[in-house]
């Protein structure tokens, strides 16, 4: 394991000399700066990662993947205003690119605006049906909002297409279903 571990952390070191020297070959390319920003963020090197994807849309303003990108540094800074901001402006050119509307959904989930993560993750359902985590944070958000069988629904769809889901997200499903106080329907079966 050891081994592959250290053949795909070459592979990664190897990915960002050769973007790197892309970047010095053609500087005035923002797809070359996107693509090295990109590479540095998933390999944990989130500071050199921003300078790139700041360059990349100075470069090209319209560049939506570099800005959405962009924007996912800022929510792992917890940066939600600007994450928020950033999202929302890629959204207004492209309303179709998932990863921005997944990501204003996570800044909802952190500011705690349940009604407007819900929203967003239902768009994310809507670009692609078989995304697991965005059905899987629609559960969150419905129970959030005390919506337990709503919230119990989108977490069996999201498992059925292969998420996991938190365990403190099952044992406060379970808490609020045990909490709930009975309808109508369930007084007559008594």
């Amino acid at each position: 394991m050891a081994a592959a571990a250290a053949g795909k952390n070459k592979n990664s070191v190897n990915k960002v000399h050769l973007l790197r020297q892309a970047v010095e070959a053609n500087p005035d390319s923002a797809v070359a700066h996107m693509k090295l920003g990109t590479a540095l963020l998933l390999n944990g090197a989130a500071g050199p990662g921003e300078q790139s994807l700041r360059r990349a849309v100075e470069l090209d303003p319209e560049l939506d993947k570099a800005w959405v990108n962009l924007g996912g540094i800022l929510l792992a800074r917890w940066d939600f205003e600007g994450c928020l901001e950033i999202n929302k402006q890629v959204i207004e050119r492209n309303p179709g690119l998932l990863q921005a509307h997944y990501n204003i959904g996570l800044c909802h989930l952190y500011l705690h605006q349940a009604e407007e993560m819900v929203a967003s993750f239902r768009k994310v359902m809507e670009i692609d049906p078989d995304h697991a985590g965005g059905q899987y944070h629609i559960a969150v958000g419905l129970l959030e909002l005390g919506d337990t069988a709503g919230a119990h629904a989108a977490l069996d769809r999201s498992a059925a297409l292969g998420h996991s889901p938190a365990p403190e997200f099952l044992k406060a499903l379970e808490k609020k279903e045990a909490g709930e106080t009975p309808g109508p329907k369930d007084e007559k079966s008594r």
